[in-house]
Order: C-alpha cells, then structure tokens, then sequence
C-alpha cells in the first residue's frame, strides 16, 4: 500500500495495523485509496501530527493508534497535537470513529483502537473478530491463563494479546492477523470492523 499520492494518509503505529487494515478492506470489497505511512511508536505518530496535517496538497489524513491502558489520556494527548496544527477538534472521540476539519479544509479523522471507547490495542479489535462461538478461543485463554505469573514474559495489561496470538497458532497455517482476516480465519463482518471500514470511508471518501 505505498502512497502514490500526498492526498490522502493514514499514520498508523506499526506494520501489523497497516496489514490488519489492508486486509480487512479487501474483505469488504476495497482497495485503500490511500497511502500509509507507520510511525513504530505513539510517541513519534503523535510528533508528526503537526507536519502530516499542513503538507501541501493533503485532502484527508487518518490517524489510527491504540488507546492502550489510558483511553482518555491517549485522546486528550492527540487532541493537542491536533489543535496547535490548526484542527477543529471535537471535545470526545466519536464511537463511530470521528471526522472532522482541518486547516485549508483538509479533512482529519481519528480511530483508536479497539473501539474508540475502551481500554485496549489492535488485538483487542482482532479478538472481537473471532467467532464468540469459536471452540478454540477458550482452550487458548486457558493454556495462557495457566501460565504462572512469574513465568510470563508479558504484562497483565496484554493479557488479549497473548490470548489472540495463542488462538492464531491453532489455525491449519498459523498467520499473523492481517492475512487471516484475508484467509477467513476471522470475522470480516462484526459491528466494530463494519463501523471501522465505515469511518474509513467517510473520510477518505471512497
């Protein structure tokens, strides 16, 4: 998804979001109509603000990071980047995703993972993706559940991390999350990867 054009953007923080994204449009039907570009790290996405919103040309620029464990601290610290770079910032962040107007009309969009609601990361989006139905999520929320806290090598707060990668394992060919969108291995339609595509939509306008 390499940008052929300044006009439209999407920062996300990694490569693995770039891939969640690129295959879930291609599970709907979409091509991205727009570049991308991953910052490796919130710190750097959220400098960069200022310079993305006023490039010469741009039409539309989406924003797309984890809320991580603090929602409201993580909006509030987007919220300033994109207020000194001349943004109407709404004051809370739409469920839906929001879209909203920027200098010389440029249009700007914010979604934070999962949900735009809660606490959480990209796998918490991937996690709602697997069938509630699903006879193997609960086995791998148990395999990781047993492992004693001084043996694991993650943090509490990345519990549905660890149990979205054990669950992948199980797959026929284990894949990382993008292409098993792609493969199948996970639901395309629930309401939260429908209303995700929908704010992508609206704000590149495709």
């Amino acid at each position: 998804m390499e940008p052929t054009t300044n006009s439209k953007l999407l920062l996300v923080e990694g490569s693995d979001d770039m891939h969640v994204v690129i295959n879930l449009l291609g599970s709907h039907g979409f091509q991205p109509r727009f570049g991308n570009r991953p910052k490796e790290v919130f710190q750097q996405l959220r400098k960069s603000i200022y310079n993305e919103v006023n490039v010469s040309g741009r039409d539309a620029l989406g924003i797309l990071a984890d809320a991580n464990d603090d929602f409201v601290g993580r909006w509030l610290s987007l919220s300033e980047g994109l207020k000194r770079a001349g943004c109407n910032v709404p004051k809370s962040l739409s469920r839906a995703g929001s879209v909203f107007s920027g200098p010389l009309g440029i249009r700007v969009g914010v979604w934070l993972m999962p949900d735009n609601r809660r606490a959480g990361e990209l796998e918490d989006f991937v996690h709602d993706m697997i069938s509630v139905t699903d006879p193997i999520l609960p086995r791998a929320k148990c395999y990781i559940d047993g492992i004693p806290e001084g043996d694991r090598r993650f943090a509490n707060a990345k519990l549905t991390r660890a149990y979205v990668h054990a669950w992948l394992a199980t797959r026929e060919k284990p894949r990382p999350m993008g292409t098993a969108i792609a493969a199948g291995d996970l639901l395309h339609d629930v309401p939260v990867a429908k209303n995700f595509i929908d704010w992508l939509r609206k704000l590149f306008e495709f």
